[in-house]
Formats: structure tokens, C-alpha cells, sequence
């Protein structure tokens, strides 16, 4: 079994550029790829995620995910989702849910009180703050506060 949650906040200039691989090679092996982030300013991001069922690997399943919020007119969002398949029994799933701030969500905010800057941060905590929890790490929640804290736009 291989599981990784992934999380990223992009603000400035910072570039990722991310590389999973889950090479399958038992029998009813199990892999589970998550991310989910945010990109502002200029940032830049590369996502590679590649489930590889072996020969040997029959009942295996394997599950790619990535959901982006982009929130700037120069971010660069770049995806590569890739199943290799050498055995007959397996499922692989990959999906991407990519986009900026809906409007809907943004409206119903608005009319609350909040500026566009601050649903938007609003979002961003609450997507961080659903990894941090994932992690199970009070000292990783507190870092991550303050960074947001100390990066707010």
C-alpha cells in the first residue's frame, strides 16, 4: 500500500515540480496519489504522478487525484498524469480538478463581507488545513498558520 497526500501553496515566484511514481509490482497492491494546492502571483507548478501495474500485480488498484486553485492571472499549472499497465486484472483512475475561485462561491462570500483577497486566503486556509489535519501533527498546523499568517496578501 502506498499513500501520499501532497499539499503546496505557490505564492511569488516559486517553481515545483513534483515526480510520483507507484510501481506496483504485488498482487493486490493498493496506491493512493492526492494532491491539492494553490498557486498565486507567478508561482508555477509541475505535477507528474505515474501508477505502474507490473506483471504480477493482478487486483491491484491504483488512484491518482490533484486539485488546483489558481488564483492569478500569470500562474503556470502544468499536470502529467500516467498509467502504465502490464498486467490484465487492474483498475487505475486518474482525475484533475483545475480552476480559479468560482464566481458562486465568491458571490455568497461577498455577501458576507468578504473581499475577493480575503475568500480567496479564506479558501486557501481551509484547503491547508485539510491536509495539516490529514497529518495528524499539531506542530505542522502551527507552522502552517504562521506561514500563511506571516504570506497573507
Amino acid at each position: 500500500r502506498f499513500t501520499a497526500d501532497i499539499g503546496y501553496l505557490g505564492t511569488g515566484d516559486r517553481t515545483f515540480d513534483f515526480n510520483y511514481d507507484a510501481l506496483q509490482t504485488g498482487r493486490r497492491t493498493v496506491s493512493n496519489m492526492n494532491a491539492d494546492g494553490v498557486l498565486q502571483d507567478c508561482s508555477a507548478k509541475l505535477f507528474r504522478g505515474t501508477i505502474d501495474f507490473q506483471k504480477g500485480a493482478a487486483g491491484s488498484k491504483g488512484d491518482e487525484k490533484e486539485d488546483v486553485l489558481l488564483l492569478g492571472e500569470d500562474v503556470v499549472n502544468r499536470t502529467i498524469p500516467l498509467i502504465l499497465c502490464a498486467e490484465e486484472d487492474v483498475e487505475g483512475n486518474h482525475g484533475a480538478s483545475i480552476g480559479q475561485l468560482d464566481e458562486d462561491i465568491l458571490f455568497y462570500m461577498n455577501s458576507r463581507g468578504l473581499s475577493r483577497a480575503e475568500a480567496e486566503l479564506l479558501i486557501t486556509h481551509s484547503k491547508l488545513e485539510a491536509l495539516c489535519a490529514k497529518a495528524n501533527d499539531p506542530g505542522l498546523t502551527d507552522r502552517v498558520h504562521r506561514y500563511l499568517e506571516e504570506n497573507a496578501q
